[in-house]
């Protein structure tokens, strides 16, 4: 099976024999169930086995997860999960392997014990889905001016609460947009990242700006940090960063913060860049065309597919739901929105033109460091600092 996270395993019972049938089958994590497409070719035993016995074992990476299958069908070519699995597998596998299918079978894991292996299927769904944009994420993060100026902000606040010398850790740095602008300032960053493809590009860049000597490369999962951290001789950092996406798509995030606070040094900061639950724009303009469920679409958590501008299962929180989740581990220092007045990148078709562009970023920087319009952005920046004394 690939590590890459590109196939199941999927077990039924057979039909006529009533012993074990194995396949192999691409897939899909969505919203707590796991998604698979029959091939175009011809009916399929494992189909048909699940049709006459719906209990399934899905393997993956030795991990065993019961579940129940249904067959279920999607609602048009235009379906979201469609375009979710020609993300991960790409335009040509589709085309050739699934065109013209239209029926689909959802797992749903059943049984308490089972929720760290879910995770592991995510993890796997996340490694192959950023591994398959790896070679034109450049593209998509400075062809988006939107996206820049994401980056813009957090890089102001990095600059001020981490040093040159300093050891910073990074958890989901894809390509190295703030990475290679840290290390450029002598900060030394050990740069994490799920993709193994995102980091093949990000060492190729460090190279060639030379930077390599400030940049520590690290593929793991976010629960592995300090094992993995460690082996590298790195007992401890002097701060951590992590903006844009990986908080909102860990399906462990108690273990991910809980490996952080056992690797900063006392009172070191962390800075999170979190896709925001309650985005001012998006509410207000959506409802204004008339679209209402997009308006509310991060109110519903997993947020469903085709309702967010990720391509895996997403989590939205609220600078209040978060504190709650980190409350054990750090304490919130300050907030600042980004994108309250802004449209957010999905949206930069409503971006007006200079000078008022210049202007608008000029009165959004102010009002997202003002409660309660910094709570309300696309994304808020949330600078936390380490609570001691608590053994995780």
């Amino acid at each position: 099976m690939s590590s890459q996270g590109q196939y199941i395993r999927l077990e039924t019972t057979g039909r006529k024999t009533g012993k074990p049938h194995h396949v192999l089958l691409r897939f899909v994590t969505v919203e707590g169930r796991i998604v698979v497409f029959p091939e175009n070719n011809s009916a399929q035993d494992w189909v048909l086995n699940l049709k006459s016995d719906p209990k399934v074992r899905v393997h993956n990476e030795g991990r065993v997860i019961q579940g129940v299958a249904s067959l279920r069908h999607v609602k048009g070519l235009g379906d979201p999960l469609l375009s979710v699995f020609s993300r991960k597998y790409g335009d040509e596998v589709v085309r050739t392997t699934y065109w013209g299918q239209l029926s689909y079978v959802e797992i749903r894991p059943v049984g308490e014990a089972l929720t760290e292996d879910y995770s592991e299927l995510v993890y796997a769904d996340l490694e192959a889905a950023f591994d398959g944009v790896a070679e034109d994420y450049d593209r998509h993060i400075f062809g988006n001016s939107m996206n820049v100026w994401l980056r813009n902000m957090s890089l102001k606040v990095m600059n001020g609460i981490f040093h040159p010398g300093e050891i910073v850790l990074e958890i989901g740095c894809g390509t190295g947009a703030e990475t290679l602008s840290l290390a450029e300032r002598g900060v030394n960053v050990v740069a994490c990242d799920i993709s193994s493809k995102m980091l093949e590009v990000l060492r190729s860049k460090s190279k060639k700006l030379g930077l390599a000597h400030r940049i520590t490369l690290l593929h793991c999962r976010p629960y592995e940090l300090k094992e993995k951290v460690n082996e590298l001789g790195i007992e401890s950092v002097d701060g951590a960063y992590s903006t844009y996406g990986a908080i909102n798509t860990d399906p462990r995030l108690d273990d991910f913060l809980s490996n952080l606070h056992a690797l900063l040094k006392s009172n070191a900061h962390l800075l999170l860049g979190v896709w925001n639950k309650y985005c001012l724009y998006e509410i207000l303009g959506y409802a204004f065309r008339g679209k209402l469920s997009m308006s509310v679409a991060r109110l519903t958590n997993p947020v469903p597919l085709g309702k967010s501008r990720f391509c895996v299962t997403t989590t939205s929180y609220s600078v209040g739901s978060l504190n709650k989740a980190v409350a054990r581990y750090f304490k919130l220092k300050r907030v600042h929105g980004v994108c309250v007045l802004l449209p957010p990148s999905n949206l930069t078709k409503y971006l007006p033109g200079e000078p008022g562009l210049g202007w608008l970023k000029k009165v959004d920087m102010v009002f997202g460091g003002v409660f309660p319009l910094n709570r309300l952005g696309d994304h808020f920046l949330a600078v936390y600092s380490k609570i001691d004394g608590h053994d995780g």
